[in-house]
């Protein structure tokens, strides 16, 4: 068969459309993590912005890990800090902390998020502010070790009401109460809510299965009221308009050195709470659904494009090693 110039045409053609498509598909998320965490960090954060939203900062699970770490590095930058958790002791030794290093005001609320009965507390500390500039909500808890939903046995009817409680019912409630508050506030900068997730929330997760969707939860909460903001900013009402102020961010990060991810040494892929929080701020009016550091969203372009059979083999072979630990 001779080849005409119109079929190397269509040939060209054909192959130039395959071309883009892998292009546009694998290429181009690459280059946009490149993009965001190198010169978008720099022309688009709002982190610096916050300090001009309100004065404090609210931040739940804030004695260790990456709450303690949002404390920390939000005082830094000039913010007062609440910090909400359910050991006084542990809150009053981190207010001091932050007051001693940042010179900032702190205030300390006890409350344990498996509980139904504390908002009306929180609600009235919240009122008391002067002005807010952020909500972190950070207050969750994951497993001892992943394994088998039925046949772990640390689970039981409390451990999975207590899980449900405190990673998805906090976060609902305390997004209400300081929404609510932030639309009525006349500042005219961004202030933001900050909700943790996890990219467990992302992805299917086996022997993680009940940890993974109160993280879904947060993911698909958190997206959906960062979409309502936006389509109320185009409302001509006052009320609804202010909606444009507040950023709504949902960070998913991978393992960092913390309590709850029983990792004990920092690495190129696992950061210290400091250096991933520092990181998740500065992408705070970059990415609305970020990982919050430049490692964990290399790995995560990765772990999207990789066959999910072999994503849930690598699960089970972890949970076999770590159950010989806890035998």
């Amino acid at each position: 068969m001779i080849l005409t110039d119109w079929s190397w045409d269509f040939v060209f053609f054909r192959y130039l459309l395959v071309f883009m498509a892998l292009f546009a598909v694998y290429i181009l998320p690459l280059l946009k993590v490149f993009f965001n965490y190198t010169i978008g960090k720099i022309l688009f954060s709002k982190r610096k912005q916050l300090k001009r939203a309100g004065e404090w900062a609210i931040v739940t699970g804030a004695t260790d890990g990456i709450g303690k770490a949002y404390a920390e590095q939000l005082a830094k930058d000039g913010l007062n800090i609440m910090l909400i958790s359910r050991n006084l002791e542990k809150l009053s030794k981190v207010a001091k902390e932050i007051e001693s290093s940042y010179g900032v005001k702190t205030r300390v609320v006890v409350a344990d998020f498996t509980k139904n009965n504390i908002y009306e507390s929180i609600e009235k500390e919240i009122a008391s502010l002067s002005s807010i500039a952020c909500l972190v909500n950070n207050v969750g808890m994951s497993y001892p070790h992943f394994d088998d939903y039925a046949r772990a046995k640390f689970m039981n009817c409390n451990f999975i009401q207590d899980m449900i409680t405190c990673n998805t019912h906090s976060i609902a409630v305390m997004t209400y109460l300081v929404l609510s508050r932030l639309l009525k506030q006349k500042s005219g900068t961004s202030s933001a809510i900050i909700n943790i997730a996890s990219y467990a929330g992302t992805v299917t997760t086996p022997f993680g299965s009940l940890y993974g969707a109160t993280k879904a939860f947060i993911y698909h909460f958190s997206q959906s009221i960062a979409a309502e903001l936006r389509l109320s900013s185009s409302s001509s009402s006052k009320t609804t308009k202010s909606g444009q102020n507040v950023i709504i961010q949902t960070v998913c990060p991978l393992f960092v050195v913390t309590a709850m991810s029983r990792v004990e040494r920092p690495s190129l892929f696992i950061p210290t709470p400091s250096d991933y929080v520092n990181s998740a701020l500065n992408m705070l009016g970059v990415e609305e659904l970020t990982m919050g550091y430049f490692t964990h969203a290399l790995q995560g372009y990765f772990f999207n494009i990789i066959p999910l059979s072999w994503k849930h083999d690598k699960c089970k072979k972890m949970v076999e090693k770590g159950r010989k630990k806890f035998e």
